[in-house]
């Protein structure tokens, strides 16, 4: 009904309760129409919800099934140019159902010459509601749902001949729609129950519909592991196999993390690993690793990792506790290295990031959280950890803050409670002065037509062209009750960075402070453990 009272060039698709963003149309529009695209796809970001990511890596101009992964993308969100829909007569099927999007949107992937993908722009926020009310959410009748897949299939087996464009539209269906749910938690967390009639559907419906090798061949060993197991009708085995995947997580340790010019950078080892230890992937050292099956009697070109599979790709993610905003940085990923002989394999991962801004756009100010994500690693779908709680012994002392660009922003690495790695941005919940507190150097005294300078070394990262930073140095009277309070700089001299300021000269003996930010009356002194004497020197208490 909608498609029929449209009016405009094209139509695009929207749930109730998600939104576009601000320029969306106009720059989908504009891409679609310099293009002549019968199908216009802009970015999606989801909250809750699972959404592309191959497909956003980079702009698609024109492109086809073959030259773009559309076949990530299976929600009816994006352009249609209403003519191509009038000219084909493709209609969402009437009645309620599940997968009708599929069927809508798969006719349109084989029917258009011309498909266009905007990726450098958010288009479209999919949002999971607080209720787990969305459509899609609802617990799945497999006789049903299956039912609405054979519908899809009919579409794609009428609209291709057998062969490798057949076989690369089906192959999502049968990794997503049927492989995923006789695996890994899915499968092994189901009511014994629902279990047999969800083995019992998507095996009756590959043995029907999926029959070409091709479909399969391309998919990494963990999916033609259950391929396998699931023609060859081993239930059990299944089973064995979903609980070991269940159970596998991404051991990370955190061998190095330091400041580089503008950049914190990190070091990490990463492994993928069953809840007992076992490795998931496996070497002899002389060929490529493979995948570690727990169930035996498994053809050898099953457990390989075939070479249409993308490399291994790790990105360090940078989270904001409060918004959830988040932010991806790509790393240095070495070759896979065998670990101890013939056994498991663990990846070698360097990252350097600014923290305090990306693509040129200032970061918010507060904590952030962070992580790490392996994707494409050869047997399974992405998997992401928090960083830090395992970590090298050289890193188990407090960690230097720094002050990063032209507006001085302090950036304080920390350990959690949990041991995690976060990073505190201008000082929300930590301070420079109380972070740098262990490792502060001895105060240097000078007179001047000024009075006293006063310089205290401190253990801060200065950024190249950051900005002195305002901080407060204080001389606290004997018992504390009188203080005297003067504007400082923390930055940078000679290579080395000071927080430093002028005192007038004054009769008693009094200890020195430092306080940052100078905004914040409330922020918390760091004593220094020295004594400002009327002479202009230092006494510490040790002497």
């Amino acid at each position: 009904m909608g498609i029929e009272a449209a009016i405009g060039e094209y139509v695009y698709f929207v749930d109730h309760d998600d939104s576009l963003t601000v320029e969306a149309l106009e720059r989908m529009y504009d891409m679609a129409h310099r293009n002549g695209a019968d199908v216009i796809i802009g970015k999606i970001a989801g909250h809750g919800r699972r959404v592309p990511r191959t497909l956003f890596r980079q702009n698609y101009e024109r492109c086809t099934l073959e030259t773009a992964p559309l076949m990530e993308s299976m929600t009816p969100h994006k352009g249609f140019r209403r003519a191509f829909l009038d000219a084909h007569g493709i209609r969402f099927p009437e009645g309620r159902r599940r997968l009708e999007d599929h069927v809508f949107v798969v006719q349109a992937y084989l029917l258009a010459e011309v498909v266009s993908v905007l990726a450098d722009y958010t288009c479209y926020h999919h949002i999971a509601r607080s209720d787990a009310g969305n459509a899609g959410f609802g617990r799945l009748v497999p006789q049903g749902y299956f039912g609405n897949l054979r519908e899809a299939i009919d579409v794609v087996e009428r609209l291709t001949e057998p062969g490798p464009r057949r076989d690369l539209v089906l192959r999502r269906w049968y990794s997503v729609e049927m492989l995923n749910r006789v695996g890994a938690k899915a499968f092994a967390g189901y009511a014994p129950e629902y279990r047999r009639e969800m083995y019992r559907e998507i095996r009756s419906l590959a043995m029907e519909r999926f029959t070409s090798p091709g479909i399969w061949a391309d998919l990494g060993p963990q999916y033609r592991v259950r391929s396998a197991l699931l023609r060859a009708d081993r239930f059990n085995d299944l089973l064995t196999l979903a609980e070991f995947e269940a159970g596998m997580v991404l051991w990370n340790r955190l061998e190095s993390v330091d400041w580089v010019a503008e950049s914190l950078t990190l070091d990490l080892s990463l492994a993928v690993r069953a809840a007992d230890g076992t490795p998931a992937m496996v070497s002899d050292g002389v060929s490529a690793p493979h995948f570690n099956s727990p169930v035996g009697d498994v053809p050898d070109d099953a457990l390989a990792v075939p070479a249409g599979v993308e490399q291994p790709l790790a990105q360090v993610l940078f989270r904001h506790r409060d918004t959830k905003e988040q932010h991806v940085f790509s790393t240095d990923l070495q070759s896979p290295k065998q670990i101890g002989g013939p056994g498991g394999v663990e990846y070698h991962v360097h990252c350097a990031f600014d923290p305090t801004s990306k693509a040129g756009t200032a970061l918010r100010s507060g904590v952030w959280d962070i992580f790490v994500r392996l994707a494409e690693w050869g047997a399974g779908s992405s998997m992401t950890r928090r960083v830090g709680a395992n970590r090298a012994p050289s890193l188990q002392q407090p960690l230097r803050p720094a002050i990063l660009g032209t507006q001085s922003r302090p950036a304080i690495p920390y350990w959690t409670e949990q041991g995690n790695l976060s990073v505190d941005l201008d000082q929300k919940t930590r301070s420079i002065s109380v972070a740098s507190r262990d490792s502060l150097g001895e105060p240097l005294v000078s007179r001047d037509t000024d009075g006293l300078l006063v310089r205290v070394p401190l253990a801060v990262h200065f950024g190249p062209g950051a900005a002195p930073l305002a901080a407060r140095l204080h001389a606290v009277g004997p018992g504390g009750d009188v203080e005297v309070c003067v504007r400082a700089t923390i930055g940078d001299l000679a290579g080395e960075t000071f927080v430093q300021g002028h005192f007038p000269d004054f009769t008693p003996d009094w200890e020195l402070a430092v306080g940052v930010p100078l905004e914040r009356a409330d922020a918390e002194m760091t004593r220094l453990g020295s004594t400002l004497r009327r002479a202009g020197g230092l006494v510490h208490p040790n002497t």
